[in-house]
């Protein structure tokens, strides 16, 4: 949406105020819907095709966001504050919920792996070790996101970006812990047949482990539009892969054939490295400030677009990630006459709105009275 320019119709300049009484009149007066955009809700669908379905359900859903976004009321405010404390609540039970499971995972893996001599069980005990590790840094980073410091000076946007740096770090270990489990099973296929004993004891002690994980992964599955919970329930739903996988290429390797426990070691690492190579990139593209999606900054225009009828032009539009949060910049176009004090006070209305909105963690509004005019920021920041 960068350097589109959008012309609004304003009204004549006689029917326009310019005092500051009035700049509320503006606002209150102003149609919740002033595009019209209700009347294209489809809501009869059942006589479409599915794909002709699927798109007006998006369109409809993107309108009503729309329209929900301009009516950011106390109550509503409010009512969505309660529901991020419960949620955070969830969260948190997540976190800690994650760290006692794997730390009752692990310890029954080192058992099973030590007592059976499993490559397979040992791919699987090492991975509930680096488990262990990460949930340990993820509750850590997801404590300092929560709680800031009083130095505020020291980390002015506050440490928001700590938990994607964390899963990063996390993510970079866990592809370091799978070329040691291919190296190790590489090994093993190479060096000939080993003794391995599976007991009706190891089983058990899998089976436990497994019944664990599944539990905390529907919880962390239920929660998973935060970022820390779809960790935990990424790496649960890993877990499970894991330790049925690894289990079944154990017991065929000890009572079929030796060598399918090193391949499923090789397999369980290979598995291990795909997974968080590509969490590690998702984090990182995030990180590095990825645009946000082309639905959130349509929307973004609408509310620019409809804010204030003094707003003539919307020049532009950004939002990009700092992290799991957003950026967002705006540059509106108001008549070159209008007193500093009523420009200040729709750029400043505008920019509350938009941080109010779910994923803003900041939003600047830039007025200007010109759109025709030469970049405005230095070349290095384009």
């Amino acid at each position: 949406m960068s350097g589109s320019i959008i012309q609004i119709d304003i009204l004549p300049e006689s029917e326009r105020s310019r005092s500051f009484a009035a700049s509320n009149a503006h606002c209150s007066q102003r149609s919740d819907d002033p595009l019209g955009l209700r009347a294209k809700l489809v809501r009869d669908l059942h006589m479409y095709s599915y794909k002709t379905q699927a798109f007006y359900k998006r369109q409809n859903e993107f309108i009503e966001q729309c329209l929900d976004s301009m009516n950011q009321s106390d109550i509503m405010r409010q009512n969505r504050e309660a529901h991020m404390r419960r949620e955070d609540l969830k969260v948190r039970i997540a976190s800690y919920g994650s760290l006692v499971a794997n730390v009752i995972l692990f310890a029954l893996q080192l058992y099973t792996a030590i007592s059976s001599k499993s490559l397979s069980l040992f791919a699987t005990m090492a991975d509930s070790f680096m488990d262990l590790l990460s949930s340990a840094t993820l509750v850590y980073a997801g404590w300092v996101t929560r709680y800031r410091s009083d130095k505020t000076y020291k980390y002015p946007a506050g440490k928001r970006r700590t938990l994607g740096v964390g899963i990063v770090v996390f993510s970079t270990l866990m592809v370091g812990l799978s070329i040691e489990l291919l190296i190790e099973s590489i090994r093993g296929l190479t060096s000939g047949k080993r003794d391995q004993n599976i007991s009706i004891v190891n089983i058990v002690c899998v089976c436990i482990a497994f019944g664990v994980k599944l539990a905390m992964l529907i919880y962390c599955w239920l929660l998973r539009r935060h970022p820390e919970a779809r960790i935990f329930a990424t790496d649960h739903m890993n877990d499970l892969i894991l330790n049925g996988f690894g289990l079944m290429m154990a017991l065929l390797g000890a009572h079929v054939v030796w060598y399918i426990d090193p391949i499923g070691g090789l397999l369980i690492g290979l598995f291990i490295m795909r997974s968080w190579a590509s969490e590690a990139l998702s984090q990182a593209k995030l990180l590095i400030g990825a645009t946000a999606s082309t639905q959130f900054l349509n929307q973004l225009t609408y509310m620019a677009m409809v804010h204030d009828n003094r707003v003539q032009y919307v020049d532009t539009v950004r939002a990009y990630h700092i992290g799991e949060e957003m950026y967002v910049e705006i540059d509106i176009v108001m008549d070159e006459n209008t007193p500093l004090y009523e420009s200040h006070d729709v750029g400043e209305e505008l920019q509350v709105l938009v941080e109010k909105q779910e994923g803003v963690q900041r939003a600047h509004v830039h007025i200007d009275f010109d759109f025709q005019h030469p970049p405005e920021h230095h070349p290095k920041s384009q």
